[in-house]
């Protein structure tokens, strides 16, 4: 027989599919490939914000309001809340990947999920102060054009006492309040950094490679899809990364048990960065 609280599972599950269902053929955004639990963590945490009672509720609002699945997608992203979130990686990109990058006459690098663009901008002003900037062409896309709106601003939360003091954990030679203007509690960051970004919609799951790169920066967007999906994800970056070439992923993702692992080394165990060797 079964209980209420199953039965209650099973009607969470229900509204689930139909919403991941809706947002597909109504938006041409497809969610049902990501991994499930994690998903249902962040759609019960935007439920609860969007002070909806159930799933049925926010598939209403969202088949019918642009600007809700809008919402929706960024409660979904992976964007870090803060310019060099993840100290650590930046750190040893500094000191692991800059030094390859300075022997070489052009550099091609896409940020793949950049959502609004935090880690984007960190990785701007690492390149500009390595004397980096100006060989380099960064490319930042993710699937979804509402945080790349936003992400093309250049406008982000004012940073905080510990944004600066990560920023100087990475190796920063400057202050970071040196990249932007202060606009009440926003910073505009500097012109120069935000003209130099290539932002493009593309989408993971779907779309191809685009060009062949020196560095793929995705970090913390391959947890969220499934296995088939994260695999055939791996395949994509290893077709667009050169040979020699630099992929960094999330602090909690690994290449074991991805269809190239073979062809990477790792250089460190702690950002999570790799380099195509074959």
């Amino acid at each position: 027989m079964t209980g209420p609280g199953a039965r209650g599972a099973e009607l969470e599950a229900l509204e689930v599919d139909l919403l991941l269902e809706g947002v597909a053929r109504k938006w041409g955004f497809d969610l049902r490939s990501r991994s499930r639990p994690q998903l249902l963590r962040r759609l019960r945490h935007h439920l609860r914000e969007e002070r909806l009672d159930s799933f049925s509720a926010l598939q209403a609002r969202v088949l019918h309001d642009a600007e809700a699945l809008d919402a929706l997608l960024r409660t979904l992203s992976c964007t870090p809340p803060a310019l060099f979130a993840e100290a650590a990686f930046f750190r040893d990109f500094r000191t692991r990947v800059v030094p390859v990058l300075r022997t070489w006459p052009s550099v091609r690098v896409w940020h793949a999920g950049c959502g609004t663009g935090e880690d984007t901008y960190s990785l701007a002003i690492l390149l500009q102060e390595e004397g980096l900037w100006g060989k380099c062409r960064l490319y930042a896309s993710d699937a979804s054009e509402g945080l790349l709106a936003d992400a093309r601003t250049g406008v982000l939360p004012l940073p905080t006492q510990e944004d600066a003091q990560r920023y100087l954990e990475t190796g920063g030679k400057g202050d970071l309040s040196d990249y932007y203007t202060r606009d009440g509690n926003w910073a505009l960051l500097q012109p120069r950094l935000r003209d130099g970004i290539f932002f493009t919609q593309h989408n993971l799951a779907t779309d191809g490679s685009f060009n062949e790169f020196h560095v793929i920066v995705c970090r913390d967007t391959l947890l969220t899809f499934n296995r088939a999906l994260h695999d055939h994800i791996h395949g994509r970056l290893f077709e667009s990364l050169a040979r020699f070439g630099f992929l960094c992923l999330g602090r909690k993702e690994s290449l074991a048990r991805t269809p190239h692992a073979g062809a990477y080394e790792m250089l460190e165990d702690r950002g999570r960065i790799f380099r195509r060797v074959a």
